[in-house]
């Protein structure tokens, strides 16, 4: 085999496991993995096995970048979790990017419409109008946008997933009420210390918001 051949053989391997890797994480068979990889790749051939052998890898692999020995279908939802929380960090930002809206409107008036040669008109009828632009009004309204803080929710709510795959959370008592017999949730205050610096600069902006808005 020559050198090119090879370095050809390397560069599809490498593409054909990123496509693996990224449909088997959202939970493609084995068949739709081969099928979107010959297809994207223009192969003739691709062995269902190849595809297991790729699969089984990766999984190694996730597992080599963490903890040694761990479970692969636990590897495989944390890797699941990771790919969520880094898109819904994505998201966040541009959720709090500002941005210009532009409405246009048109004025216009009908005028009548020139006939084509040989076209018909009935006795007592009118020519056919249509409405004709003479001015156009461009309307520019700029947003601002605080970020949309359900991307935050779900992005704490993945991670409290993640933690309890890991056994990170220690077991304790469940309290549903207090000594007094109230509801824990309506007289436990809130602890700012639970919020991330992203959370705290999220719930400032809008606090300000609604001040300026008072």
């Amino acid at each position: 085999m020559s050198e090119t051949q090879h370095t050809k053989q390397l560069k599809i391997k490498q593409a054909r496991l990123e496509i693996t890797a990224s449909m088997y994480k959202r939970g493609n068979s084995v068949r739709k993995i081969r099928e979107e990889i010959m297809k994207r790749l223009d192969l003739e051939h691709l062995s269902t096995q190849t595809v297991q052998k790729d699969i089984q890898f990766l999984l190694k692999e996730w597992r080599e970048n963490r903890i040694e020995d761990m479970d692969l279908a636990l590897q495989l939802e944390l890797e699941r979790i990771d790919d969520t929380v880094n898109e819904l960090w994505q998201q966040w930002e541009k959720s709090k990017q500002d941005y210009t809206k532009i409405a246009n409107k048109r004025k216009g008036q009908p005028q009548k419409v020139q006939p084509h040669p040989g076209s018909l008109i009935r006795p007592g009828g009118h020519a056919p109008e249509e409405i004709r632009t003479f001015m156009t009004e461009e309307n520019k309204t700029h947003v601002i946008r605080l970020g949309d803080v359900s991307y935050i929710a779900e992005i704490r709510q993945q991670l409290a997933e993640r933690r309890k795959l890991l056994g990170l959370y220690a077991p304790g008592k469940t309290e549903l009420t207090g000594k007094d017999g109230k509801d824990l949730m309506a007289t436990t205050p809130v602890n700012l210390d639970d919020f991330t610096p992203e959370e705290k600069a999220q719930l400032l902006r809008i606090a300000r918001s609604r001040e300026q808005h008072n």
